[in-house]
């Protein structure tokens, strides 16, 4: 993918992002929550020195000098085992002496014995006990002669009011904090190798067409607005429209051709949106289905089942039989129809299938694909003059997209760019800061069915015709001639008279029956005629 901001790509992918957090936030709470409570309370020792011999001075500095050394005493055997034996503890030595710990804080003569249990009040016992057994052990070591070595307990220890460990919030803290980086390494690989459609510089980089119109999510409300969401997608059908127009030098195309992008893409809630917009101009507009609705096609599922498309490539039926209105609009529609047809006999009627539809109407729109039944791009392709890829937002692939363009290039399709479908309607795209000039610098795609007048020859004036025209010229009509009209009235053959000279128009108001009749017969001579 091209280069994106960080910004950007988180964005995009916040799903994976969120996803990631809830894991690691879960996984943290289950192991906070799994782990055994412990509690620790501790007990703080002072050391006083008696010394009648001695300064206050010498003492201070004869205690700073000792009380450290008794921090280490405390994890003894001779401190731990009276312990075990006071409380009835179910303990080793090595047991207790992985709960216990002693410290002695800068510059001061107190010792705080700590102990952990699995509840507060055998903490508690645990190292007011231990307190009382190191200090127990110090007297009886250190008093010698008028010198006395005591450690008092100053604070006794008392049952914490909530556990030590585990700190459920650390640990919550620490999964939030895995969760996002995962989530944003998890984000930047999915931009990386992701190949999904959302951006129009996506579809550029991949066809080198451009994105003409972007359709809403239709089931939405647009954020900061109370717009109707079902006006805002027609909106986009009628933006797409104008666009194609624009695309096609300025003529809307007879037949038009709308080729998903994938099957994700292909929803018949697009053909009928592009229906919707021709209907809107004052066209007739004839939307001809291509294969049979899916079941999320509401508004053509009153349709299934009935004669249409297939009957008519195997002329079992007629056209006005097979045409119905939409409901709501005034366009028309041909269902896929039900009958079984062969490729082969497909091609073999299309042509005059075609020559009939588009009489009907203004513009015909199909939605096909290259494996839609009964009519397929590669069936179609030789008729139509003009495609639009349809694209659906953050479900279509790359490699989809590429494989559509490349069946309509290899048909001989001109597709003109890209209708970008199922959009947030939180996503504002800017498409015309993507548009070139040479996007909209081609001329008109050549019709390949169209109508035209067949150029009638002029009726040979007869002796009647003249007559009847000109009843003032019948008395300068010598003998020789009404001899020659009277025997082309009588069964034998006889050769064709030659025309009389040319008389003088007759008054205005004698010519209006003729004028008319010519103008049946060219009305009788307009037909369909296929290049």
């Amino acid at each position: 993918m091209e280069s994106l901001s960080y910004l950007e790509i988180f964005r995009q992918r916040w799903r994976a992002i969120l996803i990631a957090v809830v894991v690691g936030v879960g996984s943290a709470a289950l192991i906070a929550f799994s782990i055994a409570p412990t509690y620790t309370s501790t007990a703080t020792l002072f050391l006083s020195v008696k010394d009648v011999n001695a300064t206050l001075a010498e003492r201070s500095q004869f205690s700073l000098a000792r009380v450290n050394s008794y921090t280490d005493l405390v994890r003894s055997s001779e401190v731990l085992e009276p312990v075990i034996s006071d409380l009835g503890l179910d303990l080793t030595v090595q047991e207790l002496r992985s709960q216990v710990s002693a410290t002695n804080p800068n510059s001061t003569v107190n010792i705080n014995i700590a102990a952990q249990a699995s509840s507060a009040q055998d903490a508690a016992r645990i190292a007011n006990a231990v307190a009382d057994s190191l200090s127990r052990l110090v007297s009886r070591v250190e008093n010698f002669g008028t010198f006395s070595v005591s450690l008092e307990r100053l604070i006794p220890a008392l049952p914490p009011a909530a556990p030590s460990a585990p700190q459920k919030t650390v640990i919550l803290g620490l999964g939030l904090v895995a969760g996002l980086a995962a989530g944003a390494v998890l984000a930047l690989l999915l931009a990386r190798f992701d190949r999904r459609m959302r951006q129009p510089s996506d579809v550029r980089r991949v066809t080198g067409l451009p994105v003409l119109a972007a359709v809403p999510r239709g089931h939405r409300r647009s954020r900061g607005n109370g717009a109707d969401p079902e006006s805002t997608v027609e909106a986009a059908y009628t933006e797409a429209l104008a666009r194609i127009t624009q695309a096609n030098g300025g003529t809307v195309p007879r037949i038009l051709l709308l080729a998903p992008a994938g099957a994700t893409a292909n929803h018949a809630s697009v053909s009928l949106g592009v229906v919707g917009a021709v209907s809107a101009t004052g066209r007739q507009a004839l939307f001809v289905e291509a294969e049979v609705s899916g079941g999320d096609d509401t508004a053509l599922g009153h349709f299934a089942g009935t004669a249409g498309l297939a009957e008519l490539l195997n002329e079992s039926t007629t056209l006005p039989e097979v045409t119905r209105t939409l409901d709501g609009s005034e366009a028309l529609f041909v269902s896929a129809g039900v009958a079984e047809t062969t490729e082969v006999a497909a091609d073999k009627t299309l042509r005059s299938v075609l020559t009939r539809l588009i009489s009907r109407a203004d513009v015909v729109i199909t939605q096909a694909t290259s494996e839609s039944r009964p009519l397929s791009v590669p069936l179609i392709a030789p008729f139509v003059e003009v495609a639009m890829i349809v694209v659906r937002y953050n479900h279509t692939s790359e490699a989809e997209l590429a494989q559509t363009v490349s069946q309509l290039r290899i048909a001989g399709v001109r597709p003109l760019g890209v209708v970008l479908t199922d959009v947030p309607n939180a996503r504002h795209l800017e498409l015309m800061a993507t548009w070139t000039p040479d996007d909209f610098a081609g001329g008109p795609a050549k019709a390949h069915v169209h109508l035209r007048r067949k150029a009638s020859k002029p009726a040979a004036p007869t002796a009647n015709a003249t007559a009847t025209a000109d009843p003032s010229t019948e008395t300068k009509v010598g003998p020789d001639r009404k001899k020659s009209m009277a025997s082309e009235s009588s069964p034998s053959p006889t050769p064709v008279p030659k025309p009389s000279p040319p008389k003088p128009a007759p008054p205005s108001g004698r010519t209006e029956p003729a004028a008319a009749s010519a103008s049946e017969r060219s009305s009788e001579n307009e037909r369909v005629v296929v290049d």
